[in-house]
């Protein structure tokens, strides 16, 4: 749907904002696919081949369809050109013209709020990296999407010998046992495992890690210490506020000198009309810069979100041990806090080092006994 996407009838908005909100919620597009089939929801399309190319129709929802949805920029509002380029390499003779991906860096044209979209920019930007972390491709740094297995840190653990992620194998009887492992050595080289780690140990240490964190004392000193940086934030953004201010002024100041300026005195004129380009060209650099420092920023909670967060510690050690909890739930919570872990069992002897990297940039160093013959 990329003809007429943005008159469509109530029906097709409903639908395509229903996609948006529960991949949202869900985080996986197989997910949203298996929602919208479950429930019988089809998705429009608008075939491009056909005796009638232009008209809508509504068919049964697959990945394509979903992941089409989802990585259109025209549903976020942007204008674009260029998300494809002939790749010369994969085109055969005789065979029709091969593309591939352009990374959206390198987009010919990329114009934001082009028209109304579904999503702003931002919540966009947000779905291709996870769409992209959702790619089961450890070598590649990505962590996957959680799965059903009860292995915590599926797609998190990463080797603390070599840097790379780790997979995951079940062993065992009935395969009820999962051991964390480096494999990048022997499907590369054709070598040794880097190592492998019991992971039964480690989940357990990093569960208590996480409650212990989340605990309500806990989580009240994090809420003073982000009081104290909103506060600082406040003061940076006041600053900021009178910077763009005098720019703008500026600029409107140079505006008026031009404007004033006789036609017959051109070369006033033209001395007049460089300087107020130069200050419209500040304005630009100057809120670029701003927005780079607000992307910077850490986020400040409102009032509203203190209670939440409060409630969610007093709740969350009762909903992680509930038993219809499910294991890639409990993945999709720690990820939320959690960015990865590394460990190494060869690091010191008899023992599993394990260092929790937060997704607040902190670090945590943890060792548990390993269980080995003597």
């Amino acid at each position: 749907m990329t003809r007429g996407v943005f008159n469509p009838d109530e029906e097709v908005q409903a639908r395509l904002r229903l996609i948006f909100d529960k991949f949202r919620e869900l985080q996986t597009a197989r997910r949203v696919m298996r929602y919208l089939r479950t429930h019988d929801l089809r998705v429009p399309v608008r075939p491009l081949r056909g005796p009638a190319p232009h008209e809508l129709v509504w068919r049964d929802a697959t990945i394509a369809h979903v992941h089409h949805i989802l990585h259109n920029p025209a549903y976020a509002g942007a204008y674009v050109y260029g998300r494809r380029r002939i790749n010369a390499v994969r085109q055969g003779p005789g065979s029709h013209r091969a593309t591939s991906k352009v990374a959206i860096d390198d987009w010919d044209i990329c114009i934001k709020d082009a028209h109304p979209g579904y999503i702003n920019w931002e919540e966009f930007m947000a779905n291709q990296r996870r769409l992209a972390d959702n790619t089961n491709r450890y070598e590649s740094g990505h962590r996957g999407a959680p799965r059903k297995g009860i292995a915590l840190l599926q797609g998190l653990a990463v080797c603390g010998q070599c840097g790379r992620r780790m997979t995951v194998r079940y062993s065992g009887p009935d395969s009820a046992c999962p051991v964390y492992c480096c494999l990048a050595d022997r499907n590369q080289t054709g070598s040794s495992l880097c190592q492998e780690v019991r992971a039964p140990a480690v989940d357990e240490l990093v569960a208590q890690t996480l409650l212990k964190a989340l605990e309500p004392d806990q989580i009240a000193i994090a809420i003073a210490a982000l009081d104290e940086i909103a506060e600082e934030t406040r003061s940076l953004e006041k600053q900021w506020a009178l910077r763009r201010e005098r720019a703008r002024y500026d600029a409107e100041r140079a505006r008026r000198q031009y404007d004033t300026v006789e036609p017959e005195n051109r070369l006033v004129a033209r001395t007049l009309e460089k300087a107020w380009e130069d200050k419209l060209r500040l304005i630009d650099e100057i809120e670029q810069e701003y927005r780079r420092w607000r992307d910077r920023e850490p986020l400040v909670l409102q009032a509203q979100d203190h209670a939440a967060l409060q409630e969610l510690a007093e709740n969350l050690p009762a909903i992680w041990h509930s038993e219809t909890t499910q294991p890639e739930d409990r993945k999709r919570i720690l990820r939320f806090i959690v960015q990865e872990v590394v460990l190494d069992q060869k690091k010191i002897r008899g023992q599993v080092a394990i260092r929790i990297l937060w997704q607040t940039g902190a670090t945590s160093d943890h060792q548990i006994q390993r269980r080995v013959q003597s």
